[in-house]
């Protein structure tokens, strides 16, 4: 079980934050946000399908349309109309568009937490940044089309981050990205239903991210597979970022718990 975040302005208390996604009631299927990026967020779409009630997904039937079904996480955007934002978010997109260290670093706080290991700093996000080992910057480019989340005057991207259930194990839970993602009957499969923008769970100890399909739970219990690439963990790389003296400034580039 996820454990709520207790939040403030400080970076010391945004870091505590990061120890477990948030939670709220869940979201009704909605139209993604858009952001002001030359990388936009995918639309949503809420397909309507009656959960298969046989544990093995069968491409043999498929479930009729039903106003039964699984909440969908598609990514929102609560931040855009915050004050200073929009030039923000742009600087931002920006900077990881041209792979620019330093215009990146300018954006963070002096004492930006990267880890839970005591790194932390602007130089050192620099040195990671253009360390290729790391993909940084890839890490970055995806999470900017997910949307972002507001709690107590903190923003939080993806915005998923801080929209988990609370009777969700973030440790074994993934979001399933894309509108039209299909949960197959078996690897390389049929098409079974969507699953699109929906929470799955997964065996985090057999989970294999070179795979190229990964066997998945829906909450409704249905069983099946989802192409891997289309897999985030609800644990992965996010961005906190805090209003300080009248800009927004990242004061945590982390992942994990």
């Amino acid at each position: 079980m996820t454990i709520r975040l207790a939040l403030s302005l400080s970076v010391t208390v945004a870091l505590a934050a990061l120890t477990g996604c948030g939670s709220r009631s869940e979201p009704q299927a909605s139209p993604s946000a858009a952001e002001p990026s030359a990388i936009p967020p995918q639309p949503v779409a809420t397909p309507e399908l009656t959960p298969d009630p046989e544990p093995e997904a069968s491409a043999s039937a498929l479930p009729a349309p039903s106003s039964l079904d699984q909440a969908r996480y598609a990514p929102l955007d609560e931040c855009a109309k915050q004050p200073g934002w929009s030039a923000f978010r742009k600087a931002l997109a920006s900077a990881i568009l041209t792979r620019d260290s330093q215009a990146l670093a300018k954006l963070a706080a002096p004492d930006v937490a990267l880890d839970y290991g005591g790194g932390s700093g602007s130089a050192e996000l620099m040195k990671r940044l253009n360390d290729p080992e790391t993909q940084l910057w890839q890490e970055l480019a995806s999470i900017l089309p997910l949307g972002c989340a507001m709690q107590g005057g903190l923003a939080a991207m993806p915005w998923v981050f801080w929209n988990v259930p609370e009777d969700t194990d973030s440790y074994s839970a993934v979001v399933v990205l894309g509108d039209d993602t299909p949960l197959l009957d078996k690897p390389a499969g049929k098409p079974v239903r969507d699953a699109g923008w929906t929470i799955v769970n997964i065996d985090p100890m057999a989970f294999d991210t070179g795979a190229p399909a990964t066997r998945v739970t829906m909450k409704d219990g249905t069983r099946g597979w989802i192409a891997t690439h289309k897999l985030r963990s609800l644990l992965d790389y996010r961005l906190i970022v805090e209003p300080k003296a009248g800009e927004w400034l990242i004061t945590a580039f982390i992942a994990g718990d």
